[in-house]
């Protein structure tokens, strides 16, 4: 095969929604602030934050498949910057060389993916970021690694409960692996959001490199202080749209779950992050 060759990476990392709160609004981040998780799908909301932000996140899907994320963010109100490690793993997937009954033996998955963010106000109610990310992953004897690159800007007039965001995901490419050169899952978004004290209503709209286009719709709302109820939708995927979850929170700390089923047999979805302020 030749070296020049490229496909769709597997990085499950750069795909799925990271955090508890963002898989129960059904991804739809784009335009919003309030966490460090939020730098993943827009890196200029981390300006936006006004306190530091510490989280660590739990993910279970289907059987053997684990994704733990661990981030940490501070910022003003005009500038922040934030940093983030996860790791995703999969065991026992079956080894073939061809169309057989029995496998020849099995394999596992790793990933890894560590980021720095920096973001800042460029112009009055306009914030612009950045993420910077280095990339791992081992798939059976094969490795490979790479870098990525986010950019995001946010439009937040001070006097509006309303905000707008955009933002260009995983620029950049893999080392090969087996060969074959990975191309990153590149994503362009539009977000926007209505953000009130006891509610917040977002959605996004996604252009994707690989695979379908999708909306992606969520709100929360929260009926008494130390309790928020979530509620999500996405479009574009072949085993999931809807999600649900709930918060707690308790002075500093906060613990949010996110439930997202799957169809067509698959297990479903669980994230649980624990967050301190």
């Amino acid at each position: 095969m030749p070296a020049q060759t490229t496909h769709q990476s597997g990085l499950v990392l750069l795909t799925d929604p990271v955090g508890a709160r963002s898989a129960a609004m059904g991804g739809a981040m784009t335009a919003l602030r309030g966490d460090q998780t939020a730098v993943y799908t827009n890196p200029s909301s981390v300006a936006l934050l006004k306190r530091k932000d510490f989280v660590l996140t739990h993910h279970s899907t289907i059987a053997g498949i684990r994704q733990i994320q661990s981030g940490w963010a501070y910022g003003t109100g005009r500038v922040g910057l934030g940093l983030s490690v996860a790791i995703h793993t999969a065991d026992g997937f079956e080894a073939r060389t061809g169309p057989t009954l029995n496998p020849i033996g099995t394999f596992n998955l790793f990933e890894f993916n560590a980021a720095f963010t920096y973001g800042q106000r460029i112009a009055r109610d306009l914030y612009g970021g950045f993420t910077t990310r280095f990339l791992h992953e081992d798939v059976e004897a094969d490795r490979a690694s790479g870098f990525g690159l986010d950019l995001g800007l946010t439009y937040r007039p001070s006097e509006s409960p309303f905000a707008i965001g955009a933002s260009v995901l995983n620029l950049g490419k893999m080392d090969r692996l087996d060969l074959v050169a990975s191309s990153l899952p590149r994503e362009i978004r539009f977000g926007v959001t209505l953000d009130q004290t006891r509610y917040q209503a977002s959605a996004d709209y996604r252009l994707a490199r690989f695979g379908s286009n999708g909306i992606h719709v969520g709100g929360e709302v929260v009926p008494v202080e130390i309790l928020t109820i979530r509620l999500g939708y996405q479009s574009g995927h072949d085993t999931r749209s809807m999600s649900y979850g709930l918060g707690l929170r308790r002075k500093n700390w906060r613990l949010d779950y996110a439930f997202v089923p799957s169809s067509h047999g698959f297990e479903d979805a669980h994230r649980i992050t624990l967050g301190i302020r």
